[in-house]
């Protein structure tokens, strides 16, 4: 779900430098230099308090431009760090005297990098302005400026290792995530499979509908975490019948407008027996709204339109071509070619047409479809 259990709100190739390095702030605010985070349009990410402290600057530095903190300019001068790390994209040592900090200042700089991609660049700043003031012989500025850099280097190194060690802790973070995820799903299983085990009719219906609902969402081409978002739905979208009686569900004749009554409360039924589970809160509407019809005539809200989430639409049109084309225990099924017949006529009013038509190019598809079914 975007921001769910399932899934982060972006793929890792997407992932941003603010993002990437969240965890970073602790780390570089133990650092005894000024040491800034900048992405690749120069923008402040992070800093810490001995950047702060160089700077002397009153607001915060996150999100403005490095060039405009350091040289008091609107555009990246000549031999701006950032501007020379950008273009060659190393690992690099610049030193500068900067005017409006009143500073000669050392800079070392290196690429930020995910997945082969510059995402950003990391800074770090020796002052030795005291050195240049104080007039020292070339020899002796040549020992200190060594000496820094040794330093630096080995400060660097220490760092370096500190965040290794940290990101080796997250990755076991993530194989503990994914072991809970997939513990997750499994009793999401269970859950399903117990909906089903109460009538040997709906047996498969619900991961047929999730399945279905899947490829429809793919063709759509949402976004990757809404699909997980609806699959998930779609696996739990009749866990609110659990709470109806068995035999509604296998009742061989009509249901009476009493009965079908009962049966019209299983989405908000649903919708409150997984509102508790907070990695379940955004697939809740799917759950809710997957029988509301756009032209306000579905149930248990009469919704209409764009007021019923995509989601819902899909998961609507997913288990109304299963319910059509799987036996039930008052009719036969009747069959692909009349619940292709069926969406065809009510496509627009109880249909959403993009859900249909990316439905019918799913089917068209696969192995098993047949030309001579198509009801366009």
């Amino acid at each position: 779900m975007k921001k769910s259990i399932l899934v982060n709100n972006k793929t890792e190739n997407e992932v941003t430098l603010e993002e990437y390095t969240k965890n970073w702030q602790v780390l570089i605010d133990t650092l005894p230099y000024a040491t800034i985070l900048v992405d690749t349009d120069f923008h402040v990410v992070m800093a810490n308090n001995a950047a702060r402290s160089l700077l002397q600057y009153p607001g915060k530095l996150q999100n403005e431009k490095c060039y405009q903190l350091f040289h008091k300019t609107n555009a990246p001068i000549e031999n701006c760090p950032v501007e020379k790390t950008l273009s060659s994209g190393k690992d690099g040592q610049t030193e500068i005297y900067e005017p409006s900090l009143g500073k000669h200042l050392i800079i070392n700089s290196a690429p930020v990098i995910r997945d082969e991609n510059i995402i950003g660049f990391i800074h770090s700043f020796l002052d030795i302005t005291k050195q240049r003031e104080n007039e020292i012989s070339s020899n002796d500025l040549i020992d200190i400026y060594a000496g820094s850099i040794n330093e630096l280097k080995a400060r660097q190194i220490g760092a370096q290792k500190g965040r290794d060690a940290f990101l080796n802790m997250l990755e076991d973070i993530s194989e503990s995530y994914k072991e809970l995820e997939d513990l997750f799903l499994k009793l999401i299983l269970v859950m399903v499979n117990a909906l089903d085990a109460k009538s040997p009719w709906t047996k498969g219906h619900s991961e047929r509908v999730s399945m279905y609902a899947e490829q429809i969402a793919k063709q759509m081409l949402i976004d990757e975490d809404e699909i997980k978002d609806i699959k998930l739905a779609g696996l739990l979208h009749d866990i609110g019948k659990i709470g109806t009686y068995d035999y509604l569900l296998d009742k061989p004749g009509k249901l009476t407008k009493e009965e079908f009554d009962i049966v019209k409360k299983h989405p908000d039924q649903g919708a409150d027996i997984l509102k508790e589970i907070k990695q379940l809160r955004d697939i809740i509407p799917y759950i809710r709204y997957h029988h509301e019809k756009l032209d306000g005539n579905g149930y248990p809200h009469k919704l209409k339109g764009q007021k019923i989430p995509l989601g819902a639409k899909i998961l609507h049109v997913a288990d109304s071509f299963d319910s059509m084309t799987s036996d039930r225990p008052y009719r036969p099924a009747p069959g692909m070619k009349y619940a292709l017949s069926e969406m065809e006529k009510y496509k627009g009013t109880q249909f959403d047409p993009r859900v249909i038509e990316a439905f019918l190019t799913v089917l068209e598809k696969s192995d098993n479809w047949d030309p001579n079914l198509s009801s366009k």
